[in-house]
């Protein structure tokens, strides 16, 4: 199953007056009218709202769509996932499991939805039956800042309206896969409205320090966004961020626990991901297109980071997908 960046095709000319909150209904109302049309992506859309709160940074909202599901399982449900670059959203329609991501141990209980990040360790059993709905998502901002790491959100929230909640997971499933305009509005507007409790939380000095100082590197993620296949030349970062080079390298560390360096070449083997889960193009091609070297280079990069040989991730994948 391919994944699919949002793209869309709003009207050239507009005057808007609008909150975010009326987002939706403003795409519905461009939908109607006939304008003349080019292609723009979300980011594109969601500037021409001018009522949006700097401190959201919902200008730069990127969600990205893998897979869903919903199914009836009994203990066949078990297994362990390694190095998932996505998030999870669960809603148990019925019986209950158990999951281990990254050390962290929970029950997942009927009637309750659950936002996962991304994870290194993903352990799943069902000690007898499980009906799951999920969808499988990047969400992210700046560049390609994962939104969790961001800002304040809840993992587990009991469903104001199970009925609801089980006809919204089940809207995005039907329609995930779909190329028609619409519904691809459906699905994301669905799992933006089943997101939002999730997201319900204050935030605390630290996170208003870290969104400050992810708001400071945006110059620089969207550069390195832009030319992951081309190449970036790390010593040229600090002018992007107005910064000296040491200075820079120590930011950076401090804001992504990660060097400048390794966050490039972590967001190349997410590159590498996407591509052998939407494509079945040779390895030594994908090396190619992607700037590796050759495709043993590409391999030995990959591994390093998933734990996995493009090869068996993609097999994996495709089982899993």
């Amino acid at each position: 199953m391919p994944s699919m960046a949002w793209k869309i095709q709003p009207a050239r000319y507009l005057t808007v007056y609008a909150s975010v909150f009326h987002f939706f209904a403003l795409i519905s109302h461009f939908w109607k009218r006939s304008f003349i049309y080019r292609q723009l992506s979300f980011t594109d859309v969601m500037s021409f709202i001018p009522n949006v709160s700097r401190s959201l940074e919902i200008s730069g909202l990127e969600i990205v769509l893998f897979h869903s599901d919903n199914s009836d399982y009994l203990t066949e449900w078990n297994g362990t996932r390694l190095n998932d670059d996505y998030h999870r959203l669960y809603f148990i329609a019925g019986g209950s499991a158990e999951v281990t991501y990254d050390g962290h141990h929970c029950q997942l209980e009927e009637g309750r939805t659950y936002l996962f990040p991304t994870t290194r360790r993903f352990d799943y059993s069902c000690p007898s039956h499980l009906r799951l709905l999920n969808v499988c998502f990047k969400m992210t901002v700046q560049g390609g800042i994962d939104v969790l790491d961001l800002y304040p959100w809840c993992f587990e929230i009991q469903a104001q309206s199970v009925s609801e909640t089980f006809r919204s997971m089940t809207l995005i499933d039907e329609h995930l896969t779909s190329e028609f305009f619409a519904d691809q509005i459906l699905v994301r507007s669905q799992i933006l409205s089943l997101l939002s409790p999730h997201f319900k939380t204050r935030a605390k000095h630290r996170d208003l320090k870290r969104q400050r100082d992810v708001r400071r590197m945006a110059p620089v993620l969207r550069h390195i966004a832009d030319n992951l296949r081309t190449g970036v030349k790390i010593s040229e970062l600090h002018h992007l961020a107005g910064m000296s080079r040491s200075h820079f390298v120590r930011k950076f560390q401090a804001t992504f626990e990660v060097s400048p360096q390794d966050y490039v070449r972590k967001k190349r083997i997410t590159l590498v991901k996407n591509e052998l889960h939407s494509s079945d193009l040779p390895l030594s091609i994908l090396a190619e297109d992607l700037g590796f070297s050759s495709s043993s280079h590409m391999s030995r990069e990959f591994k390093h980071y998933t734990g996995y040989s493009p090869k068996k991730f993609r097999a994996l994948d495709k089982i899993y997908g």
